[in-house]
């Protein structure tokens, strides 16, 4: 159970690693290892990403707009209470779909999956609520970095000359 956990801790380890957005080509090689993700699985992960980010995309342009309305408003001196709180109904709104926006994408996601690869999800999400720990570890070495991360030589938070005093704490998570 203890080489489970390591391994998975590992894999999280290395994904936050790795930084928010999305990896491209072999970045998916160590996921697609540990759950056993087929290529087309891959592919219809990302397609859904796909859409999702341009849904996404045209809520975020509306909550803009609409933001850029309430702050003109507020600028005039407007008075109309009506009007500026229709605004932040509609803002507030507009963020509530993008949150079932992403529940939804998240279960289309999650249905991509064989029941074997959804229970190997639950060890990666189990081992993710362990970040701030990881993150800790590895700044008092108590943890080894993943190679090419943070506090490692060439890697960010290390001094020119390669091994040596620490810039700044080492991050996980591109962070």
């Amino acid at each position: 159970m203890k080489l489970g956990i390591l391994a998975v801790t590992a894999a999280v380890v290395t994904c936050l690693a790795q930084g928010p957005g999305v990896p491209q080509g072999p970045q998916f090689d160590e996921l697609k290892a540990y759950l056993g993700l087929t290529d087309a699985q891959i592919q219809s992960l990302q397609q859904l990403q796909t859409q999702q980010g341009q849904a996404m995309q045209a809520i975020h342009q509306e909550i803009q707009q609409k933001q850029t309305a309430l702050r003109d408003a507020l600028k005039a001196g407007s008075t109309d209470a009506a009007a500026l709180g229709r605004l932040l109904l509609d803002i507030e709104n507009l963020r509530k779909r993008i949150e079932q926006s992403q529940t939804s994408y998240q279960d289309q996601a999650r249905n991509v999956l064989s029941e074997t690869q959804k229970t190997k999800l639950k060890g990666l999400e189990e081992a993710a609520k362990l970040r701030d720990e990881i993150q800790e570890a590895a700044m008092l070495r108590l943890l080894t970095p993943p190679a090419g991360g943070p506090g490692v030589a060439g890697g960010p938070g290390m001094g020119p000359g390669g091994p040596g005093p620490m810039m700044g704490p080492p991050t996980i998570g591109g962070g």
